[in-house]
């Protein structure tokens, strides 16, 4: 077996970057097991000159270091490629996998502080930064395990006690690394809690549109000191173009609303209210940045949200207009007190007519009808009047007269009723695709009533024009319950003729 293993691994091309595929060299070997497919066993990179031991471990090139006993033994200060496949197949052959995942692009450890550390004091410096997007720069936890592609050393060794030489920026964009970076700022002492926070103060900002490092910086911001959230705030909201584009990243926007929720000071409450007021109506109008003015409102009282308030009433019809930006301004209305909520109610009430038609604009009008505060719909119903018949044709505007008819109560529904049933549309209202359902509400609210009555004669008058008509049956079903229909349909049919 020994003798076919050295024929096949040292049959190869005399070429220093060149070795078999490790799938060719099993084929030789006839082993009893199928060998891997080749996706999974990728021709192998140059691993280096030096191969040597230091202590209880062996290292290849100073790129990574295995504790002993693997499997394998090796002294020779100078090994080939070729034994350097040969132990990879014996490591293979023993059914470790994780040695054989091939690397991309590499950086090598340049320095080591000192050259023959004790195995429990191994204090490594890298020189350059530490790629950890590369297979062979190990990604180090907070206990002093590396990690590299599922391979990770004994625990209980304990390589950087001091976070020496932590590149905590790599560290928080990885998932790993996150997590035990927030353990430590959980349950870390004041001191390591510092250097963590040194060591990315200046990377606040990209750390907040990370995946994995949102979630390390919102634990920051629960954990960190007065001092400390006025550092991070003035990185976050010095540029407003970069504040705007973390309130838009679905990351961010988490991470600006934990900042929100953890405000130590009023002054730091002013600070970012103010800030955000300039960015008020553009994230009112995003998907995302909706739910960092939605956790304003919600988390600070009507004094402290007065800027944003404002600026949303300066803008309402703008606001009104947009999908998300509705959905806002009824927050805003909800959320408003005294002079602010007046104003709001006023700039919605004065365009209502506009907004009523509009495809999100008349969500805003129903849901202040909604709020039956009597003086918001006397308000909405003194811009709308005259206007009930055109809005009961219309898409959007057939929802607020209904809404009107529903939420407006006593004498207002009798006058809405007697515009619309005394308009010479009437009969297209009864025909119209949204204007039965307008028709439909007028026979609902209005029964019990000699309104009832007459609107119920001027229907049957239409009789030939509805009975027949896809819409206007509609109508004539809602009043079809009545025991003498018929007696009125002859009734009205003689008298025509007559």
């Amino acid at each position: 077996m020994e003798e076919s293993f050295s024929a096949a691994l040292y049959s190869v091309p005399d070429h220093p970057h060149y070795e078999r595929p490790l799938e060719s060299v099993f084929s030789d070997l006839n082993l009893s097991e199928t060998p891997l497919p080749a996706a999974f066993m990728g021709t192998s990179p140059d691993y280096g000159r030096a191969f040597y031991t230091r202590g209880d471990l062996v290292n290849f090139d100073n790129q990574f270091e295995l504790p002993r006993g693997m499997g394998f033994s090796y002294t020779n200060p100078q090994v080939s490629n070729g034994s350097i496949l040969k132990l990879r197949a014996q490591y293979a052959a023993n059914g470790n996998m994780g040695f054989f995942i091939q690397p991309q692009n590499y950086t090598v450890y340049e320095n080591l502080q000192n050259s023959n550390p004790s195995p429990g004091n191994c204090n490594l410096n890298p020189g350059p930064v530490c790629d950890f997007n590369s297979a062979y720069n190990l990604p180090l936890n907070l206990n002093g395990n590396f990690y590299r592609n599922g391979f990770r050393l004994p625990e209980n060794r304990n390589w950087y006690p001091h976070f020496e030489g932590v590149n905590f920026l790599m560290a928080a964009k990885d998932q790993q690394g996150c997590r035990l970076l927030q353990k430590k700022l959980l349950q870390g002492t004041p001191e390591e809690k510092n250097m963590i926070f040194s060591g990315l103060l200046s990377h606040v900002c990209d750390l907040m549109v990370d995946q994995f490092g949102n979630y390390l910086i919102q634990t920051i911001f629960e954990v960190c000191s007065v001092e400390q959230m006025d550092q991070l705030l003035w990185l976050v909201t010095d540029d407003l173009l970069n504040l705007f584009h973390i309130c838009l990243d679905i990351h961010g926007a988490k991470a600006m609303q934990k900042i929100l929720e953890h405000l130590r000071t009023r002054e730091q409450t002013a600070h970012v209210l103010s800030v955000l007021r300039r960015l008020t109506v553009l994230l009112s109008k995003s998907k995302i940045g909706q739910h960092v003015i939605h956790h304003c409102l919600k988390s600070f009282s009507h004094e402290e949200n007065k800027h944003i308030l404002n600026e949303v009433a300066t803008h309402c019809v703008e606001i009104a207009t947009d999908q998300n930006g509705c959905r806002v301004l009824k927050q805003c209305v909800f959320h408003a007190q005294g002079e602010l909520q007046d104003r709001l109610v006023l700039e919605i009430a004065v365009n209502s007519v506009f907004l009523s038609e509009h495809a999100y604009g008349n969500y805003v009008v129903q849901y202040l009808l909604e709020l039956r505060i009597p003086r918001v719909t006397a308000a909405i119903l003194a811009q709308l009047s005259g206007n009930f018949v055109a809005l009961s044709l219309n898409k959007h505007g057939s929802h607020v007269v209904e809404q009107c008819m529903k939420n407006s109560g006593g004498d207002k529904v009798i006058e809405i009723i007697n515009e619309i049933i005394n308009n010479p549309k009437f009969l297209t209202v009864l025909q119209d695709p949204y204007g039965n359902f307008v028709a439909q509400s007028a026979l609902k609210f209005s029964k019990g009533t000699f309104l009832h009555k007459n609107m119920v004669a001027l229907i049957l008058e239409h009789y030939p024009f509805l009975h027949s008509h896809p819409h206007g049956q509609r109508v004539l079903t809602k009043i079809k319950g009545r025991k003498n229909l018929g007696d009125h349909v002859k009734y009205v049919l003689r008298s025509s003729h007559m």
